[in-house]
């Protein structure tokens, strides 16, 4: 079959140059990278009638379980999940009182707060940046509100899974709980929540390899 478009969509705290590393290691396609404006234009017009593979990264896959999707050929889940936020009938997330408290710390010192995010991850970025706080705002309120397990159950047939077995903000519990048995999950052993900066040939290998099971 021909290989339509790919659609790249990031995480918080990035933009859409995050999946450069994985583009480049992918070679020649065709693909678009969405851009929810964190750090300056936003970028998410998309022609979402033609057939497509997306690739969403953490935050991203969330956001694109909310999407058209009838076009969609393959969802390709990178560090990724349908619901972040823990509740009592759902322990495995993050308990909404700490992305609270980030939220708050966003508004007194957003450069502050991003960096102490991309400490975390392991993540150091010395560019000067243009902090957009109400995107950045809207992005951790999405993730301490939406819960797209169902669409994820609906969507299952279509959806391909790598995760890391050390990441520090999607633990391999959270990872299992998102994605309805059988889904099969690709884990990258000690990897971390940055998969398409920290090990961009894994994730280009996996995603060629997806679409060679594609019928």
């Amino acid at each position: 079959m021909k290989i339509p478009r790919f659609l790249f969509v990031h995480g918080w705290g990035f933009d859409r140059n995050f999946w450069e590393p994985v583009r480049r290691a992918m070679g020649q396609h065709n693909g678009d990278s969405l851009d929810f404006g964190y750090f300056g234009q936003s970028k998410l017009e998309y022609d979402w009638s033609q057939p497509f593979i997306a690739v969403g990264h953490s935050l991203g896959f969330l956001w694109l379980l909310q999407q058209p999707l009838a076009a969609c050929i393959q969802l390709i889940s990178i560090n990724g999940f349908s619901r972040f936020f823990a509740g009592s009938d759902w322990p495995f997330g993050v308990p909404q009182r700490v992305t609270k408290r980030m939220q708050l710390a966003l508004h007194r010192d957003a450069k502050k707060t991003v960096d102490q995010f991309y400490e975390t991850l392991g993540f150091f970025d010395t560019s000067e940046k243009r902090y957009g706080l109400a995107a950045l705002d809207n992005g951790l309120e999405f993730l301490m509100t939406q819960d797209n397990r169902s669409i994820a159950k609906k969507q299952a047939h279509k959806i391909a899974i790598m995760a890391s077995d050390q990441d520090p903000i999607v633990p391999v519990s959270l990872t299992k709980a998102c994605f309805p048995t059988p889904t099969p999950i690709l884990w990258n052993k000690d990897g971390s929540h940055l998969l398409p900066i920290t090990d961009p040939d894994s994730c280009a290998n996996f995603i060629r390899d997806v679409v060679k099971c594609i019928k």
